[in-house]
């Protein structure tokens, strides 16, 4: 499993990645605006779309359709 396949977020945070123009943004945020902002703090290519929240069931991050 590659390490953007993995939920990365500090403990009390949701795992959330969002695609930016040079591959994954790895995010911990309080929820998907929040998530949305910090993405949009590490790239200009941030786009609602491809933001994708960690699926603890399941154990991977979903598509967002």
């Amino acid at each position: 499993m590659n390490l953007t396949d993995k939920p990365l977020a500090a403990p009390g945070l949701i795992s959330y990645r969002c695609k930016g123009r040079f591959g994954w943004v790895m995010i911990g945020a309080k929820d998907r605006e929040d998530a949305l902002k910090e993405a949009r703090r590490s790239s200009d290519f941030v786009k609602t779309e491809t933001l994708e929240v960690w699926d603890g069931e399941k154990y991977r991050y979903p598509p967002n359709h």
